[in-house]
C-alpha cells in the first residue's frame, strides 16, 4: 500500500518544514525583484506556470486535507473538532499579524527620507476597524508608508492571505461529512472532480468565476477550486488509503508527468494534483526511511510561514542592493527560524495545551481573549 497501516508513522512534520522553507526561498526573489516572472527558479524552469511558492502552498493543502479529515473522524464531537483547529490556528495568527502591522511594518518606514521612521503617517493611514476584521476573518492588510524603498511596497506579510481559504477548507470538512461523503467515498470524489473541472476551466479555458470580486469577509473566491482541489485531494487519499499501490512505476510516472507539464505542455496546475499528490504520500510514507523525533524541540513549520515575509522585507529594505537573493534567503531565515522558535514556545504550544480541556473553555477563553484585544483595538 502506498500508505503504511500505522497511519501516524509518517514524515509530514519534515515535509511541512521543507514545504516552509521553499516559500521563504520562492519569495526572496519576489521580494528581491518586485515580481516572480522570469527570476524566481521555478518559475523560470515552469515556462513561468507557477512558483515553488505556491507549489509548496498547493503541498500544505493536501496534506491538510489527509489529516484534516483524519483528525474530524477521531473527534469526539463538532464542538471538539473545531476546538482543535480554531487553537491550532488563531492564536498564531493573531500575534503575527499584530506583531506584523503595529511593529515590523511601522519599522519598515525606517529609510534614507526617515532615518528615524515614519511612524506618524503610518498610523496616520492604518484602518483601526479593517484591522480588526482582518484580524478575525483571516486576512492580510496593506502597510502604507512601510518599505517604500523595497521593490514591493506597502505589503507587511503577504503570506498570510492562504491563511483564511486553509481555515475554510477545516469548515468544509463537518458540511461533507454531514453530507455522507465520508461513508460513501465515492461522493467525494465526484466532489474532487467537480473542483477539478472548475480548476481546469479557469487555467485552460479562462472562465474565471468571481474574476475582480473581492469581498469583506471571504477575500477572492477566484481561488476556492483551486485549493479545494488540492484539499480534497488529500482527502481522497485518506479514505483510499487502503486501495492506493505503493508502485515505483506510478512514481516515476508521476515525477515524469510533473517535469514534461513544466518543460513542454503548460499543464502543471492540472498535474500537479494527481501526479503532486502521489509524489507527496510516496515520501510521506517512504519505507524505512521515518524522521519520528523531528519536532522534538517544536513544530517550527507554521511560525516560519507566518513571521517570514515581514522579516524579508525589513531585511531588504536594510541590506538593499548589497543583497542577492540566496543572501536575503541566508539572512532572513535566521531571524524567521527565531521567530518561529518563539512563537511555538510562546504561543502556539500553550493554545495547543488548551485542547486537554473541556471544548468550551478552550473555546470561551480564545473568545474572551480575541474580544478584548478588539475591543483595545476600537
Amino acid at each position: 500500500m502506498l500508505i503504511a497501516p500505522d497511519i501516524k508513522a509518517n514524515n509530514f512534520d519534515v515535509l511541512r518544514f521543507l514545504l516552509a522553507v521553499a516559500v521563504i526561498y520562492s519569495h526572496c526573489y519576489v521580494i528581491y525583484y518586485g515580481k516572480a516572472v522570469d527570476t524566481e527558479p521555478f518559475m523560470r524552469f515552469s515556462n513561468n506556470q507557477v512558483d515553488l511558492g505556491s507549489v509548496a502552498v498547493d503541498g500544505f493543502f493536501v496534506i491538510s486535507g489527509f489529516l484534516i479529515v483524519r483528525s474530524f473522524q477521531f473527534s469526539a464531537s463538532l464542538i471538539d473538532y473545531l476546538q482543535k483547529r480554531v487553537l491550532r490556528i488563531y492564536p498564531g495568527f493573531l500575534v503575527a499579524f499584530t506583531l506584523s502591522m503595529l511593529l515590523l511594518a511601522p519599522l519598515g518606514t525606517i529609510d534614507s527620507a526617515h532615518p528615524q521612521g515614519n511612524f506618524g503617517a503610518y498610523f496616520q493611514n492604518f484602518r483601526e476597524k479593517l484591522f480588526v476584521l482582518n484580524l478575525l476573518t483571516l486576512q492580510t492588510q496593506q502597510a502604507p508608508w512601510a518599505f517604500q524603498g523595497n521593490p514591493l511596497p506597502n505589503m507587511a506579510n503577504e503570506s498570510l492571505w492562504t491563511i483564511q481559504y486553509e481555515f475554510v477548507c477545516y469548515l468544509l470538512v463537518p458540511v461533507l461529512a454531514a453530507l455522507g461523503l465520508f461513508k460513501r467515498r465515492w461522493l467525494l470524489l465526484v466532489l474532487f472532480v467537480l473542483a477539478y473541472t472548475l480548476l481546469a476551466l479557469q487555467d485552460f479555458a479562462q472562465i474565471l468565476l468571481w474574476e475582480g470580486y473581492q469581498g469583506k469577509v471571504l477575500s477572492h473566491p477566484l481561488y476556492l477550486p483551486k485549493f479545494f482541489t488540492y484539499f480534497l485531494a488529500g482527502a481522497c487519499f485518506y479514505v483510499y488509503r487502503t486501495q492506493l499501490p505503493r508502485n515505483t512505476g506510478l512514481l516515476l510516472f508521476s515525477a515524469a508527468a510533473l517535469v514534461l507539464s513544466c518543460v513542454m505542455l503548460p499543464a502543471f496546475n492540472l498535474v500537479a494534483p494527481l501526479a503532486g499528490s502521489y509524489l507527496l504520500f510516496y515520501l510521506a510514507y517512504f519505507p524505512g526511511i521515518r524522521f519520528p523525533h523531528f519536532t522534538r524541540k517544536g513544530d517550527f513549520s507554521y511560525g516560519l510561514y507566518l513571521y517570514a515575509w515581514p522579516l524579508q522585507q525589513l531585511v531588504m529594505a536594510v541590506g538593499g542592493e548589497r543583497l542577492s537573493p540566496g543572501l536575503l534567503f541566508a539572512f532572513s531565515m535566521v531571524f524567521t527560524f527565531m521567530a518561529a522558535y518563539a512563537s511555538w514556545h510562546l504561543v502556539e504550544k500553550p493554545f495547543l495545551r488548551l485542547k486537554q480541556y473541556p471544548s468550551s473553555l478552550a473555546v470561551n477563553s480564545l473568545l474572551r481573549l480575541t474580544a478584548v484585544f478588539a475591543k483595545k483595538q476600537r
